[in-house]
């Protein structure tokens, strides 16, 4: 079991990235973890989600948005985090299931595809795929975060 804390620095547990570190193009090294169904129930618990609007052809699976707290951390591995970063959206495709009834080897990885400035606010925009360890799509997602210099 990989709960996202396991994976993902603090806010101040290193130096932190900055806007002008940030580099389009760049490619987050890959972040292996497990979704287990202990994993799968401590999210539901604290989303206050209902583990019953999300049955597939009669089996059980996990929320779809469990992935979600392991998004920042793909790209932490290669972007320490700033404090003050303001999360402004993410646009986020669905490809397949996590069953809650067992163990899913997960890989993410990602990649940051632009960094602008507007009206006096700095953006990074970046990727991040989670795939099972076949190669399997789970889930795809982009997201755009604004960050003080």
């Amino acid at each position: 079991m990989t709960r996202p804390s396991e994976v993902k620095p603090r806010e101040g547990e290193q130096p932190a990235a900055l806007y002008k570190d940030w580099q389009v193009g760049a490619e987050f090294p890959p972040l292996r973890f497990t979704v287990t169904p202990d994993i799968v129930r401590e999210y539901v618990s604290v989303t206050d989600g209902d583990l019953a609007m999300h049955m597939v052809d009669g089996r059980q699976a996990a929320p779809t948005n469990v992935l979600l707290v392991y998004m920042m951390a793909v790209m932490y591995r290669l972007y320490p985090p700033q404090q003050g970063g303001i999360m402004i959206g993410n646009s986020i495709r669905f490809h397949g299931h996590i069953w809650a009834d067992e163990d899913t080897e997960v890989i993410g990885t990602g990649r940051v595809t632009d960094k602008y400035e507007k009206k006096g606010r700095k953006y990074i925009c970046y990727d991040v795929d989670f795939h099972r360890v076949d190669g399997t799509p789970l889930m795809s997602v982009n997201h755009v975060s604004a960050f003080p210099e």
